[in-house]
């Protein structure tokens, strides 16, 4: 009982070192003068030999182009994240390195266990009895000891381990908050492609607004109203951008560029309402407690084997798993508020649109005065927005489900 007590309490103390790893380099700057990288760069076997650096990591060739590109995709996060994090593939080679220090371990205890072997061998043929007794046992507490070493590596080796499992889960985490973090640069930039669209016709009404006033055909507040809408433009402009720059550092730091770097932010998926259909957050709710870091640290806790206290832990994970199920419902009905104020911004949009392109004709035969095709304009530009914005809540709350199902979720 006791062995079995401490392997427990070095399993624990194990995950404990992995955390604590994990936290230290996430504190400090998440940029090293050289980036981090987890994948492989050269054969770890003989049978790797020959391959490719995208079969060793396990990729198609495409695959891996698209990842060593100078663009970044929404679907490609996750792998980023994990080849390319610094905190995250710092992380993963340290893991990785123990497994290999320990696999040399097994090497010089399989060398030492064969000299054992031997020195027993001739101990025997020479009737030296008490020697032989001796390097017998010292060739069975190796063997031993080698064997079990051997499982621990076997077990580490898997995708998905006890000895991992913190490490998994801060994947996760950031990897949402990296997803995040791109649907906001994402929004950032279509939102910016419209105010400067807006800026372009303000400045276009500008200069037609100086022409008709040149010649009796506008007020001096025509002329006000469109440089102050012109003007109100290129400020946004300057603050859109200011926000984006960051933003944009942000992100590719954590996907592993340097600081220096610029790729290409692709835009995000259009938001798919089908996904929808494949949702049901009771049916779901046992993938999220199998993924709940929360609930699964709590079902590792030491503990009394009482009944009394055995009955309170079930209360209490019981409690946890009611309250993960409510926080699933609250966000598919996120979710299917969302669709309803996407389909209604679309809806918007397109009416909107009707009554600017009537507005350009009224404005261009002289039957609206700048400030009313002004008002036309911002009614217009307003439902774009609109839209947008529906369009990446839509987006970002059927992702933040994907989340809690994968672990990224509270259970308070």
């Amino acid at each position: 009982m006791r062995y079995r007590t401490d392997r427990k309490k070095e399993k624990r103390r194990q995950a404990a070192g992995v955390s604590l790893m994990l936290g230290i380099l996430m504190a400090v700057s998440p940029v090293p003068a050289q980036p981090a990288a987890a994948y492989v760069t050269a054969p770890q076997s003989p049978e790797d030999r020959g391959k490719s650096v995208a079969e060793l990591n396990g990729y198609s060739e495409e695959a891996w182009a698209g990842l060593m590109d100078n663009t970044l995709t929404y679907e490609e996060i996750p792998d980023l994240v994990r080849n390319f994090n610094p905190a995250i593939a710092s992380a993963w080679n340290s893991y990785d390195d123990s497994i290999r220090y320990m696999e040399t371990s097994i090497e010089e205890l399989h060398a030492r266990q064969r000299d054992m072997g031997q020195m027993k061998d001739i101990s025997k043929s020479s009737g030296a009895i008490a020697d032989y007794g001796n390097y017998t046992m010292q060739e069975m507490i190796l063997s031993g000891s080698t064997k079990n070493l051997r499982s621990s590596v076997d077990r580490m080796k898997r995708p998905a381990t006890a000895q991992n499992r913190p490490l998994r889960a801060a994947e996760r985490q950031v990897t949402a908050g990296v997803q995040q973090l791109m649907i906001a640069c994402a929004s950032l930039a279509s939102q910016r492609a419209i105010v400067a669209e807006s800026a372009g016709m303000y400045e276009k009404l500008l200069s037609d607004a100086n022409a008709r006033y040149s010649v009796g055909m506008a007020t001096s507040a025509d002329v006000q109203s469109a440089q102050t809408a012109y003007l109100q433009a290129r400020s946004q402009l300057s603050s859109i951008d200011a926000s984006a720059y960051l933003l944009k550092k942000n992100l590719i730091l954590l996907c592993g560029w340097s600081e220096n770097a610029d790729p290409e932010i692709a835009p995000l998926p259009a938001p798919d309402p089908a996904r929808i259909d494949a949702m049901d957050p009771d049916a779901d709710l046992t993938k999220a407690i199998a993924h709940s870091q929360d609930i699964i640290n709590f079902r590792n806790e030491q503990h009394s084997l009482s009944s009394y206290s055995k009955n309170v832990r079930h209360e209490s994970e019981e409690t946890m798993n009611q309250n993960l199920l409510v926080n699933l419902r609250d966000q598919y009905r996120t979710v299917l508020s969302a669709r309803e104020s996407w389909e209604a911004a679309k809806s918007g949009l397109q009416a909107a649109e009707m009554t600017k392109n009537a507005a350009d004709m009224q404005y261009q035969l002289g039957m609206l005065s700048t400030a009313q095709y002004l008002g036309a304009l911002t009614q217009y530009q307003s439902a774009r927005t609109t839209m947008l914005t529906a369009e990446s809540t839509f987006f970002q709350a059927m992702e933040t489900y994907d989340w809690m199902l994968n672990g990224v979720s509270s259970v308070e």
